[in-house]
């Protein structure tokens, strides 16, 4: 599933590919492919169509 969203560094949008069967909560890190700082991408999956992501900077 594609989701839709904006980098938190830099606000680009940016499309994350979220795969809804690898668990029902899921935290991950990944590089924005804009500015290429981590954002981390916190994934809740109630559903196979609801789905709820959250990004936050990364930044250490």
């Amino acid at each position: 599933m594609e989701i839709d969203t904006n980098c938190p560094s830099c606000g680009e949008p940016v499309t994350l590919v979220v795969d809804v069967t690898a668990g029902r909560r899921q935290i991950y890190v990944e590089d924005c492919w804009v500015c290429c700082r981590p954002m981390e991408v916190v994934v809740t999956v109630h559903s196979r169509d609801d789905v709820e992501v959250g990004v936050r900077s990364n930044d250490e």
